[in-house]
């Protein structure tokens, strides 16, 4: 159970915290009804700036805890370099990310797509939607997923303090689950239910003060275009993405995986440029690294791993 700031009332002096019980719990909604509870922390632990109260049961214990989540600033260090990486989000790769050292790398969505399909039916069979197995199943589902989106940001954070990048331009996808007239876009019975469990928001919230530890600077830039323009040379057509991960370009003949594409023109930050042909166009580029991406995969145990050694890990 989470209680957020306009239910809590922290009081300092005395280390308490005063958690309303919600219209629902209340003989009238405007009763002044709430819990009481006094904490003790470590001596050399300061409690402010309360955010959340969170209730969680500790089977192991056989007892609840109430976990505070507080706001805590930190000094932000310089960031690592001057370089600018850009993050394309999606379903099939989670996250596509492309690097100005012509270096990029791909995230398969494949553990939450599985998550996505293995839950509900497994819920589903449950007889109560409510009760306890139900339930189990919910949290169990919704700390993998937590899992895997800050594995990933950490991830992505530690590649681009290697690659010296001090701003990562993610993809602003707000009113992607929607068309042109505010209707939802229907994308078939499979692909409305992994775009209607596509959390990409959450994850950009996580990715956010990860690289913000970092001295990283995190911007959401326009979309518009990105999948549908050559990165190579600046060509828009809706036509030359011709498969679901094929990128070809008529106009420079270039071969590249999409979604790496995508990313690309992210980190160029195409619908800001003042100019036909934004920094970094050019048919003189090397497209090797936009077709042929390092592949991450996701392993619970150990985090992200380069494709080729979770393939020989397996017997």
């Amino acid at each position: 159970m989470t209680w957020k700031q306009k239910g809590i009332r922290h009081d300092t002096k005395h280390n308490r915290v005063r958690l309303s019980k919600g219209a629902n719990h209340k003989d009238h909604p405007r009763d002044w009804d709430y819990i009481l509870v006094k904490y003790e922390a470590r001596p050399e632990v300061t409690v402010e700036n309360v955010q959340q109260v969170r209730a969680v049961y500790n089977k192991s214990k056989g007892q609840w805890e109430l976990h505070l989540v507080c706001k805590h600033e930190i000094e932000t260090p310089d960031a690592p370099g001057d370089e600018t990486a850009g993050v394309d989000l999606g379903i099939c790769n989670f996250a596509a990310v492309a690097y100005s050292t012509e270096e990029a790398d791909l995230y398969p969505g494949n553990r939450l797509k599985q998550d996505g399909y293995y839950f509900p039916k497994e819920i589903a069979k449950c007889d109560d939607s409510g009760g306890s197995e139900a339930t189990r199943l919910h949290h169990k589902w919704s700390e993998r997923r937590t899992h895997f989106f800050h594995s990933l940001a950490k991830h992505i954070v530690e590649k681009c303090i290697e690659r010296e990048v001090g701003r990562i331009n993610v993809g602003e996808l707000a009113g992607v689950r929607e068309n042109e007239n505010g209707k939802s876009k229907n994308w078939g019975r499979h692909g409305n239910l992994d775009l209607h469990g596509w959390a990409f928001d959450r994850f950009t919230s996580i990715l956010t003060y990860k690289a913000k530890v970092e001295g990283i600077e995190v911007v959401e830039v326009s979309e518009r275009d990105t999948s549908k323009t050559c990165c190579v040379c600046g060509r828009e057509d809706d036509s030359q993405r011709v498969e679901r991960g094929l990128y070809v370009c008529e106009s420079c003949d270039a071969a590249f995986n999409a979604d790496v594409n995508g990313a690309e023109n992210i980190r160029l930050d195409l619908n800001q440029s003042n100019s036909e042909s934004p920094p970094g166009f050019g048919g003189n580029r090397c497209t090797g690294w936009l077709a042929q991406p390092g592949v991450y995969l996701h392993d619970l145990s150990h985090g992200f791993s380069p494709r080729d050694q979770v393939v020989d890990c397996k017997p």
